[in-house]
């Protein structure tokens, strides 16, 4: 099976020194305030990441409804065989290209 990049290991696969809890000096009093500081700011930043993903998680979801909604119509177009064939042409308009049975 052939491998997409998109699932690929990547940057953010890789562990931080934050996240695996290595220190390179000892533990003291001090340091749990900025480890603290740290978390939090981590925390932070992931949650904004999820709301970011959740958004474009529902803007997917509703490109998705909306092309699949297009596709029935145009397959529902391209099967009845009542009108016979017509001609294809493409009109460009501001919001995209559409495509047109001309009969």
């Amino acid at each position: 099976m052939e491998k997409i990049a998109a699932n690929l290991s990547g940057i953010h696969d890789l562990k931080s020194v934050g996240s695996t809890g290595r220190r390179s000096i000892p533990p003291s009093s001090k340091s749990a305030f900025l480890d603290l500081y740290m978390r939090q700011n981590d925390r932070d930043r992931l949650v904004k990441e999820k709301i970011r993903l959740q958004k474009r998680r529902k803007q997917i979801n509703q490109n998705l409804t909306v092309i699949n909604k297009r596709m029935a119509g145009l397959l529902k177009v391209a099967t009845s065989g009542s009108k016979g064939l017509g001609k294809i042409g493409q009109v460009y308009s501001k919001s995209g290209e559409h495509t047109v049975l001309e009969y």
